[in-house]
């Protein structure tokens, strides 16, 4: 048997709504931040369940570049054995090689041929030389759909940010995409509604939709799958047991003393007992 994850392109959609509080004192979008930082710039970006696309709302694409940009700004990049002054170590650090770093730039300066532009201070700039592979992260807006990296899993530090007027455009995009692993859904109570109509669309493209939290594959006790391109096969512990294992059906009919029979046989069977 043969069981894949394989790559992704999960998006992260922020509804309206989110942006309807003050600013200040809503905790549901500074939530939504936290979680996008995390969840764009953890291991680098490189690993399948990462957000590797981020919709946003016209309307509020402004106010979410400043906080945004504010946040990845912070992130600290550096090599991983280098401690600050409060020994934290560095989020952001080290591509595997160079042609990640060269792929990186493909994926930014096609962006930037067509109208995209790095937002953030030095996005994209390698620090240590030539031969260095630890690239400062580029935040890219406006992304749409003829760009590479609108569609291509970028895997590393490049986050394409693309506004969006209609939701028939992100559920468009998850209908005729190539991957299927997860979408990330950030809303209030009153954008509820909507999200439904999200989970309804995406219920049979995605394997996992998050309310309020970045894509992940835990906790294992949940069966963690794709769809097209992005998986083979559900994991999980019990799930991963059922993939990679033959059923065997042991059965009886229910005539007098066959009963009694099968239970003598269960109690004296390796193979029948409950795992």
């Amino acid at each position: 048997k043969v069981f894949l994850q394989l790559e992704a392109k999960n998006m992260a959609i922020f509804l309206p709504d989110l942006f309807s509080t003050v600013p200040e004192t809503n905790t549901t979008l500074d939530l939504a931040f936290n979680e996008t930082i995390t969840g764009t710039l953890s291991f680098n970006g490189q690993r399948c369940t990462a957000l590797k696309l981020l919709f946003v709302p016209s309307d509020h694409a402004s106010f979410f570049l400043e906080k945004f940009v504010e946040r990845v700004e912070a992130v600290s990049v550096g090599l991983p054995w280098e401690a600050d002054e409060a020994g934290n170590y560095p989020t952001v650090t080290p591509l595997p090689n160079m042609k990640r770093i060269e792929y990186m730039r493909k994926l930014i300066e096609d962006a930037e041929s067509k109208g995209a532009k790095v937002m953030n201070r030095r996005g994209g700039t390698i620090i240590g030389g030539e031969d260095s592979t630890l690239m400062v992260p580029a935040v890219l807006y406006p992304v749409t759909p003829d760009m590479a990296l609108y569609r291509e899993e970028q895997f590393g530090p490049v986050i394409p940010i693309a506004p969006y007027d209609s939701l028939d455009t992100i559920l468009e995009y998850g209908r005729s995409g190539q991957y299927g692993q997860q979408v990330s859904v950030f809303t209030t109570l009153s954008g509820a509604t909507t999200a439904a109509r999200i989970v309804d669309t995406f219920s049979h493209v995605y394997g996992k939709i998050n309310i309020n939290s970045q894509c992940s594959r835990s906790p294992d006790s949940l069966p963690f799958s794709g769809r097209r391109s992005s998986a083979m096969g559900v994991m999980s512990i019990r799930e991963a047991l059922r993939e990679f294992s033959i059923p065997t059906v042991v059965a009886y009919k229910d005539r007098e003393g066959h009963r009694e029979i099968t239970e003598e046989l269960e109690a004296n069977s390796k193979f029948m007992q409950p795992l």
